[in-house]
């Protein structure tokens, strides 16, 4: 019996179908719940799809990350069973007034969630609000991996321009290849619309403590942006101590 076959009999005979999340062609992702009330989450990719970010998704183990426990596969598709991160998405929060350590606070896990997948040289690519979730118990998880990457360093641009407009960086819409610091650009719009309700754009914060950190995440030209997530985080950590 190959994995794929075991894993799947387990999920006919242990766990009930509570509801489709996502139902596409190309993929489907369904909310599983065992009799003892365990939730779990089941994604299907059809191939041809590369499926590298998955497994390297199995090697990590993070406090702001959904954790992903298995990837299988059989001739037609692949199987991911991953942790069910349920909490209310932070998009329903922007627009509310957030306190300045309470918004950093935010960013520091993003930040520190990007930093692990930066470890396995992987790229999220649309980290937004609707993709952070926040448990009952305040933990913040990023969540999302359908259109993140393995960073290639032969690759001079992404294959295809994907991320959501308005939080993506320029760069992934052609101009060179995404990388850690097309997240912590992110990151940066992200804090942004935490602290002002709008898109930097629109209305930058004026935040005195918090502005650089902003400034250098956002700037259109990577290599002067934050080099890691790592780097980022330290710079957050430093403003929140300022806040008190």
């Amino acid at each position: 019996m190959t994995l794929y076959e075991y894993e799947t009999e387990i999920i006919k005979k242990e766990f009930s179908e509570v509801k489709f999340l996502v139902r596409k062609d190309s993929h489907s992702k369904v909310l599983l719940e065992k009799r003892d009330g365990k939730r779990l989450v089941a994604l299907r990719i059809k191939k041809p799809f590369d499926i590298s970010v998955y497994r390297a998704l199995t090697e990590i183990s993070n406090e702001n990350l959904c954790t992903v426990y298995e990837v299988s596969e059989n001739e037609q598709e692949y199987l991911v069973l991953e942790e069910y991160c349920e909490g209310i998405a932070m998009s329903d929060m922007v627009g509310e007034k957030l306190s300045e350590k309470e918004a950093v606070f935010a960013a520091m896990s993003v930040a520190n969630a990007l930093y692990a997948l930066n470890l396995k040289g992987i790229v999220h690519r649309d980290v937004k609000p609707e993709n952070i979730v926040i448990s009952e118990e305040k933990r913040i998880k990023l969540i999302d991996f359908s259109i993140s990457r393995i960073y290639k360093d032969t690759s001079s641009s992404d294959t295809k321009m994907l991320g959501t407009i308005g939080y993506a960086a320029p760069e992934q819409f052609g101009i060179t290849q995404s990388d850690v610091r097309s997240d912590i650009y992110f990151v940066g719009v992200l804090l942004n619309m935490l602290l002002v309700g709008e898109h930097p754009v629109v209305k930058m914060s004026q935040s005195k403590v918090i502005k650089p950190v902003l400034d250098r995440c956002l700037m259109i030209n990577p290599s002067d942006r934050y080099g890691s997530a790592e780097e980022l985080y330290r710079d957050l950590e430093k403003v929140k101590e300022k806040l008190g």
